[in-house]
């Protein structure tokens, strides 16, 4: 596993253009269904992809850059049809084509062992533009907030008695 110091290094000169998100066309109805599958998200860059990913016990995020979107492990019995949903209209302005990554704001607790590529949760923030707010701990997978939601989370995460402790949070720049 890589080092989330790593991962973050090998954003500061690559930019994003898009979020995707992974799951299946249903073609079960009259109207084909996109169905996002909810533990991986992906950050399209100018140089391959950052992979998102719900791991543990669903409230730890490992990153890594990834040079293509993976074939989801669920899928590989079934016969569903593979796609990838944009969400970069949800988070990027549409004045830019393409985005830095300026800082990245991401919190830890007991479970975190960012020396292996993963934190509790993640704000990027992006130049030009609303900051993706990444949370893993979510019951239906991985949330995707915008402006203010770390600020919130890491407010709701301050508890001593927690077994995983209090949260912390740090801060990347490029």
């Amino acid at each position: 596993m890589t080092s989330i110091d790593t991962v973050f290094a090998s954003l500061a000169a690559r930019k994003a253009w898009d979020i995707r998100l992974p799951g299946f066309i249903d073609r079960e109805d009259t109207v084909p269904r996109f169905t996002p599958l909810a533990d991986t998200a992906y950050v399209a860059l100018d140089k391959g992809y950052l992979r998102l990913e719900s791991t543990g016990n669903f409230g730890q995020l490992a990153m890594r850059i990834v040079a293509a979107p993976g074939f989801p492990k669920v899928l590989e019995e079934e016969e569903e049809e593979f796609s990838l949903a944009s969400y970069g209209h949800l988070f990027f302005a549409d004045a830019h084509s393409d985005f830095r990554i300026t800082r990245i704001r991401y919190a830890l607790n007991g479970e975190s062992t960012p020396g292996r590529g993963t934190v509790r949760c993640a704000e990027f923030e992006f130049e030009h533009t609303w900051p993706l707010f990444v949370d893993p701990g979510y019951h239906f997978g991985i949330r995707l907030e915008g402006a203010g939601a770390f600020d919130r989370w890491l407010a709701d995460n301050q508890d001593p008695a927690s077994p995983l402790g209090p949260a912390r949070s740090l801060t990347w720049s490029p």
